[in-house]
């Protein structure tokens, strides 16, 4: 088999391949596509967080007597969600920079390796997959990001989610080339 893919193989990534399993591609997202999908959540962040503070500090106000007293700290969970919507897209990016998309002779991968942690793996099943759709991306140098399940496919209006296919990769025609090959291996 040939290897499509110039990238170095981390180790993690080569302990998850079976005996005879050889790899045809691998790849990785770069990590401000995953940042630019979570910045919507800026705007619910500070939506919670404000509303929270200002619910905090109206209760503060109020002349509570008694267990009363306890009113102001319910909106500490409102501002805790403001915090985690806030912090969204940083968590993404940090997620990009531990994902790995890979495409073997026998199935189809996204490895999100951690230290220290098991890889997480989203192994696509060959009758969810379909005819890779390689989507060119406004990035400068070009992007492209491959749609890989029916089901993102049929929604064309919605932004599929990041475990539907590989996004933010320079070359997605190697990918879909390579996805093509494999599924013509498992034929």
């Amino acid at each position: 088999m040939l290897i499509l893919s110039n990238l170095p193989m981390p180790p993690e990534l080569a302990s998850l391949l079976a005996p005879g399993e050889e790899l045809l591609w691998h790849g990785r997202p770069r990590p401000y596509v995953f940042i630019l999908r979570g910045l919507p959540n800026f705007a619910y962040g500070i939506t919670w967080g404000v509303l929270g503070a200002y619910w905090y500090h109206g209760a503060l106000m109020a002349d509570f007597q008694g267990w009363w007293h306890i009113i102001p700290w319910l909106s500490l969970p409102f501002i805790l969600a403001g915090f985690s919507f806030w912090f969204y897209p940083i968590r993404l990016g940090f997620r990009a920079e531990r994902t790995w998309y890979a495409i073997t002779n026998r199935r189809v991968f996204i490895a999100e390796l951690g230290k220290g942690q098991p890889p997480q793996l989203r192994v696509f099943k060959p009758e969810e997959l379909a005819s890779p759709e390689v989507v060119k991306r406004f990035d400068s140098p070009p992007l492209y990001d491959v749609i890989l399940t029916h089901r993102a496919q049929k929604n064309p209006h919605l932004q599929p989610p990041l475990q539907e296919g590989f996004f933010g990769i320079p070359d997605g025609a190697q990918a879909a080339s390579a996805i093509n090959a494999n599924q013509s291996l498992l034929l």
